[in-house]
C-alpha cells in the first residue's frame, strides 16, 4: 500500500498539532488553510497526492489508535467500498440530517478512483432527494437518531455525486461521549445554547478509533477548551503505538 495522505481543514494551530501527535509520522501531512467545506472537499477530489487513500481528519478528531487505519483501508478494499464515514443524519444526536451523506470531520476517500471522475457536482444544484432515497438508502446502516433527507450542507451534493458515480460507502459506527459533554452558546444568537457530547468513531470491528470533539471553533472559550483537551487526552492514553518521530507538512492556502 502506497503511503497515505492525511488532510485537515486547520483554522487553529495548537488544535493542529496536537492531531499529528496521534497520527502516524510515515504518512504525508497537508494542512488546508481558509476554505469552506465544500471547497476543501473539492480539492480533495481534484488532486494527485500521490497516494492511493486520503484519511480526511479534522484537527479536533484525535485517533485512539492510527494503526486501525491501515486494517480499516484493508477492509474497505476487501469489500469493495470507495469511501467511509459517519452518516450525518440517524447515527448521532449532533447531527439529524441526511444520512445518505457522511460528516466530513473524519472520512477515507480512494483517491485514485476519485480523482478520475468528472465533477458533475460544480455544475449542478439539482438533486431528487427522494430519488436518491430510494436508490441508495440500501447502503444506509443506522436509523436509531433523528434524520431528515435533506440538501442541509452545500457539500452534500459532492456525496449525492459520489453515490451517483456508483462509488460505495461504508458507514462507521459512532456514539456519544457523555463524559466530557459541554455547554455550547454560539455568539451573535446564531444557535440555541445547548448542551453537546464529542464523539466516539469506531471501525469495522467496532473498536475505538477516534474521538470527535466538535466546536473547536470555539476553543477559546474556556468550557470548550477543556473538553477538547480533555479528549485529547483520553485519545493518548488509549494510543499503544505512539512514535516521538517529527511529522512534517506542507501548507495549502484555498483563499490564493
Amino acid at each position: 500500500m502506497n503511503k497515505i495522505t492525511c488532510i485537515t481543514r486547520s483554522m487553529n494551530p495548537k488544535l493542529y498539532q496536537k492531531m499529528l501527535e496521534l497520527s502516524d509520522p510515515d504518512w504525508n501531512f497537508i494542512r488546508v488553510l481558509n476554505s469552506s467545506a465544500y471547497d476543501y472537499i473539492d480539492y480533495i477530489f481534484s488532486n494527485d497526492f500521490n497516494s492511493k487513500w486520503v484519511l480526511n481528519l479534522d484537527e479536533d478528531c484525535f485517533l485512539t489508535d492510527y494503526k486501525k487505519i491501515y486494517s480499516l483501508i484493508e477492509f474497505l478494499e476487501n469489500n469493495n467500498f470507495d469511501y467511509c464515514g459517519v452518516q450525518d443524519g440517524g447515527s448521532i444526536p449532533v447531527r439529524i440530517h441526511n444520512p445518505l451523506v457522511s460528516n466530513p470531520f473524519f472520512n477515507l476517500f480512494n483517491v485514485e478512483k476519485i480523482n478520475k471522475l468528472e465533477k458533475k457536482y460544480r455544475s449542478t444544484n439539482k438533486y431528487n432527494l427522494d430519488e436518491l432515497k430510494k436508490k441508495y438508502e440500501k447502503h444506509i446502516r443506522f436509523t436509531h437518531s433523528a434524520l431528515k433527507y435533506d440538501l442541509y450542507e452545500p457539500f452534500y451534493k459532492q456525496f449525492f455525486w459520489l453515490l451517483e458515480e456508483g462509488l460505495i460507502p461504508y458507514f462507521n459506527n459512532a456514539t456519544p461521549f457523555d463524559q466530557e459533554k459541554y455547554f455550547v452558546i454560539a455568539p451573535i444568537g446564531r444557535i440555541v445554547p445547548y448542551y453537546n457530547s464529542p464523539t466516539l468513531i469506531f471501525d469495522n470491528n467496532e473498536d475505538e478509533l477516534a474521538i470527535h470533539t466538535w466546536h473547536s471553533r470555539y476553543y477559546h472559550y474556556p468550557n470548550i477548551k477543556k473538553a477538547i483537551n480533555n479528549c485529547f487526552d483520553y485519545a493518548k492514553s488509549k494510543n499503544k503505538t505512539l512514535s516521538n518521530s517529527k511529522r512534517n507538512f506542507v501548507e495549502v492556502d484555498l483563499s490564493k
